[in-house]
């Protein structure tokens, strides 16, 4: 894993897998992940509307 990933990663990814998603709505309250493993994240849909995700991080594989 070089860096980490950002929302733009995951807003970027959800689209890709056919749910368009702003990186604005992705909410990472301990911020980039930099580190390999399943983190819980938050997207805003709406005002009124949360789903909680849980982004898998892979290592690199050579």
């Amino acid at each position: 894993l070089f860096g980490s990933v950002t929302n733009h990663d995951i807003s970027a990814e959800l689209t890709k897998q056919g749910f368009p998603v702003l990186k604005s709505q992705i909410r990472m309250p301990n911020g980039p992940l930099k580190t390999v493993g399943d983190h819980p994240v938050t997207v805003a849909l709406h005002t009124d509307v949360a789903v909680d995700i849980t982004v898998t991080v892979y290592g690199e594989t050579a």
